[in-house]
């Protein structure tokens, strides 16, 4: 029992609220895959209103019409971290970086920095 109390002290030391982390979610790049741009703009409206749920299905699709989208990996990541589930953050973390493309926002983010050299 007190492990878990540790494990979600720490968590909520390291994340704080939900709505407190520094990046946000990122558009695609101009020629995207039209589905792919839609369903990924509707997670970005979900994500700002606060309906992370709403906003890992619109990305989910938006996943599932371009899956090589660095941009969508991350804004998964980051979805995923709102919905308290690290593991699958870090895993679409590593993917957003490998499929980067020289997108800078991706390659140079602090917040991916500090979660990949930790998991």
């Amino acid at each position: 029992m007190r492990r878990w109390i540790l494990i979600l002290v720490i968590t909520l030391g390291f994340f704080g609220c939900s709505k407190s982390l520094e990046e946000l979610p990122l558009t695609l790049r101009v020629g995207a895959e039209p589905s792919a741009k839609m369903r990924n703009d509707f997670g970005i409206e979900h994500y700002h209103a606060g309906r992370y749920w709403d906003a890992l299905l619109q990305f989910n699709q938006a996943n599932f019409a371009d899956p090589t989208s660095g941009e969508i990996h991350f804004n998964l990541g980051l979805a995923y971290l709102q919905e308290g589930k690290e593991e699958k953050a870090i895993k679409n973390f590593r993917k957003a970086r490998k499929l980067a493309k020289g997108n800078p926002k991706i390659l140079q983010s602090t917040l991916l920095d500090k979660l990949l050299k930790e998991g």
